[in-house]
């Protein structure tokens, strides 16, 4: 009867436990929450994400090319954007669907289909994976094509071109997952596009120095070059003439061929007739040898006012020459209504290739007569160079291998700003330190600065042999001193710069005329200013006889050895700031939102072998001492 008993109550608390639980799924099934344990909540999507896939109110079909079976690296790939979709549907309910396409699926229709996935701006990527002595290429493409209605919006996950999958990647294809895809939703969402110039002919970086930062901006943006002073059309039209006289001249002296830069160039064909296939470089050639004349002359050239309407950021990378007065007051009447600005600017410029033959070089003021002007805002860019131990590593000019340190390439940082947060450190080159100057009714905020191992150098000589004359340890340090900054974000309302400026006559009357509608207090507005020129600039080199860029989160002069890897935050930093003056702020931490390794403390990894023993050997004493225990326990009962 007992033996009953006890068997009821059994089946009555299963039964029980049963109806509680089916209660409980019943009811929570009515509430959607996910539980995210880790510290910095990097599995968990933002509140304005979560918030703008709630509020959709038409259909967003993502179509997904990285489908298919790969081998267990890019499985990893795969599973971490589905795992990211299914968080996105979660919130975006019936008005979000996802499509997986393998492309490889119809072996007869997969070159076409490929072909308009590429040309709906989808780019592969092979992936070299090594299995013993073997190497493998695995073709994939990595990219969504988001669709609502008639509109597309592609959205390239891992960039193209052929490298091998390591840890990295994939650790950064995850950590960007939900800021690259929120970016194709807005942008879906909001199709207008924002325009972003840089800004001409002053020496500026040109379209090959940025090519890598212009090729992420030119995904979202409307990404162009500005030339405020432009020649007048009939003197654009006069180097035409003198171009075509300049070619009809060497065809008549029957030049068999022409040098342009390291290539010879055929005037002739086999048929002793013009080469058609050069005509139009060799033309190309005379002309820009004309048009650099006619730019530096000044009764040539017009500076339009308009220029910079339409424009919804101006950047100003690494000016070289003087800028006219009308240039000036063109880029402060911009600022006036509202234009943003990120100044790129270095004060002493150090031509390293003059090291290939000279023992050393001289860092030379930079003569584009900026400084005058940008303190007027606020800013004094200072005419130094800072040097710094916390550096980057320089491939010599000589060709005699590389230097592990160069202190004029200084690693920048700043723990306390929301542009840098989980971003790689920022490699500087020859840097100035910058100032705030003027009234406090500007809200300042310090973007970059260097370490506590700093050392501040004026007009000065640069060579290699000398670099314990460089290194900032060898010098005594002032603790107390500030560190100084390199970059600058100022919000509010500027003053207008040629406000009470003395001026000509001439300008004076320009100035006044209605018809130049000139502003001396800016609407609310931004401007980033950065002692660097060179911060967005790439370098390049040479991979199979081919000359290509290298990702500014790269080293070049680790190409080629273990260390080259993903390490510095340029690109992101760049980014990051582009969106605070374009007002997409909440972009700014999904991008940052990383997994970032915890790091051993170094007084523990100093005591490693100590842990090691600790991990090895206290485990097998416990396992003897409860053995023993056990065989104690055992004796005493049944013995």
């Amino acid at each position: 009867m007992k033996k009953l008993v006890k068997n009821y109550r059994s089946l009555f608390f299963t039964i029980s436990i049963g109806l509680v639980l089916i209660f409980i799924n019943s009811f929570l099934s009515n509430y959607f929450f996910r539980f995210d344990l880790s510290k910095d909540q990097i599995h968990s999507l933002s509140e304005h994400t979560k918030k703008t896939l709630s509020d959709l109110e038409e259909i967003i079909n993502v179509e997904v090319y990285l489908d298919g079976d790969f081998p267990a690296e890019i499985e990893k790939l795969k599973k971490a954007l589905s795992e990211k979709l299914d968080e996105f549907k979660a919130y975006g309910e019936d008005n979000f669907k996802v499509d997986f396409r393998n492309l490889d699926e119809d072996p007869v229709a997969s070159k076409e289909v490929k072909n308009q996935v590429y040309n709906d701006g989808i780019d592969y990527c092979d992936i070299l994976i090594k299995r013993d002595s073997k190497q493998e290429v695995i073709r994939i493409w990595p990219g969504v094509i988001l669709r609502m209605g008639d509109q597309n919006v592609p959205v390239q996950l891992l960039q193209g071109g052929k490298f091998p999958i390591s840890q990295l990647i994939i650790n950064q294809f995850n950590d960007q997952l939900e800021y690259n895809l929120m970016l194709g939703v807005n942008n879906l969402l909001n199709p207008t596009t924002k325009k972003i110039r840089f800004l001409r002919g002053h020496g500026e970086l040109d379209n090959a120095d940025a090519w890598v930062i212009r090729d992420k901006l030119i995904k979202f943006y409307d990404v162009d070059t500005l030339r405020i002073k432009q020649l007048k059309t009939s003197d654009y039209n006069k180097t035409l003439d003198i171009s075509d006289k300049k070619y009809d001249s060497l065809v008549n002296s029957k030049s068999d061929s022409i040098i342009i830069g390291k290539n010879i160039l055929p005037v002739f064909d086999q048929n002793r007739n013009p080469n058609k296939n050069t005509q139009r470089y060799i033309k190309k050639f005379f002309q820009n040898k004309i048009l650099k004349k006619y730019n530096n002359d000044p009764t040539k050239n017009n500076e339009r006012l308009d220029a910079l309407d339409g424009t919804d950021l101006l950047i100003v990378a690494k000016p070289v020459n003087p800028f006219t007065e009308k240039e000036l007051f063109v880029i402060d009447q911009y600022v006036m209504n509202g234009g943003k600005i990120i100044w790129l600017i270095d004060m002493l410029d150090v031509e390293e290739s003059i090291l290939k033959d000279s023992s050393f070089t001289f860092a030379k003021p930079v003569n584009h007569g900026l400084q005058q002007f940008l303190f007027k805002y606020g800013a004094r860019f200072n005419v130094n160079m800072i040097n710094d131990f916390r550096c980057s590593p320089l491939v010599r000019e000589d060709g005699l291998g590389k230097i592990q340190k160069w202190f004029f390439y200084p690693l920048l940082y700043n723990d306390n700003s929301m542009y840098l947060k989980n971003v790689g450190p920022i490699k500087g080159r020859y840097v100035c330190s910058i100032d705030t100057v003027g009234e406090n009714k500007l809200l300042k905020i310090p973007l970059l600065t260097s370490s506590d191992q700093y050392k501040i150098l004026r007009q000065t000589t640069v060579n290699y042999q000398n670099l314990k004359n460089y290194n900032p340890t060898n010098f005594e340090i002032n603790q107390n001193k500030t560190k100084p900054t390199v970059g600058w974000l100022f919000k509010g309302v500027f003053n207008s710069n040629f406000e009470n400026r003395l001026v000509s006559k001439s300008f004076k009357k320009f100035i006044n005329s209605p018809k130049t509608k000139f502003k001396s207090l800016s609407t609310e507005t931004k401007m980033a200013f950065i002692g660097d020129g060179d911060l967005i600039r790439n370098d390049f080199i040479k991979v199979n006889n081919d000359i290509k860029p290298v990702l500014l989160s790269f080293e070049s002069a680790d190409y080629g050895n273990p260390s080259f890897f993903s390490r510095y935050g340029n690109s992101i930093f760049f980014l990051n700031l582009i969106d605070e003056l374009l007002g997409r702020e909440e972009l700014i931490p999904l991008r940052s939102k990383m997994n970032m390794p915890r790091l051993l403390n170094k007084e523990v990894f100093l005591n490693k072998k100590f842990w090691q023993f600790i991990n090895i050997i206290v485990p097998l004493i416990i396992i003897i001492f409860l053995g023993i225990l056990n065989h104690y326990i055992r004796k005493k009962k049944y013995v």
